[in-house]
């Protein structure tokens, strides 16, 4: 994966919807077509939300920790080029604790395929809400190789 350009400074939201609503939104890159909240599969749908996150804009790798249960989960292959990034704290209040979402482009000419997570990604901008005072950032982009969302979407 390569980086294509960092992510630009949004703006205060309030909840994670608010954040996919951004993804949606950016402008200057590819359009995204699919949101996705990104949650520890440990927990059940109420926990597991919240996280520390570690990403380099300019290597287009990330990776998150739980806080509920401290586990860690790279972004596609970004272990294998980690680049050591300092924790992510909030520009607005300093805060360290994040909902992060990750929007997708797809190929155009599989929009319409009934099979929505077959289809193939070709580009991904991970973005975080600030939980204290909700700003919304964005921390990275790749380009991603032939993969598909389901794919991607197991692989976060």
């Amino acid at each position: 994966m390569t980086l294509h350009a960092t992510v630009e400074m949004g703006t205060v939201g309030e909840n994670v919807d608010d954040l996919r609503t951004f993804l949606h939104e950016l402008q200057g890159c590819p359009r995204i077509q699919h949101t996705q909240q990104l949650r520890c599969p440990r927990h059940d749908a109420e926990s597991g939300s919240w996280f520390y996150v570690e990403a380099d804009p300019l290597a287009g790798v990330a990776r998150r920790r739980c806080m509920a249960c401290g586990d860690v989960t790279n972004l596609l292959d970004s272990a294998e080029r980690w680049t050591h990034p300092q924790m992510h704290a909030c520009r607005r209040c300093s805060a360290s604790l994040m909902e992060l979402a990750v929007g997708l482009h797809v190929d155009i000419d599989e929009e319409h395929d009934a099979d929505i997570l077959g289809r193939r990604v070709r580009w991904l901008a991970l973005a975080a809400r600030c939980v204290e005072c909700g700003l919304i950032e964005g921390l990275t982009d790749v380009t991603v190789p032939a993969l598909t969302i389901g794919e991607v979407l197991r692989a976060l």
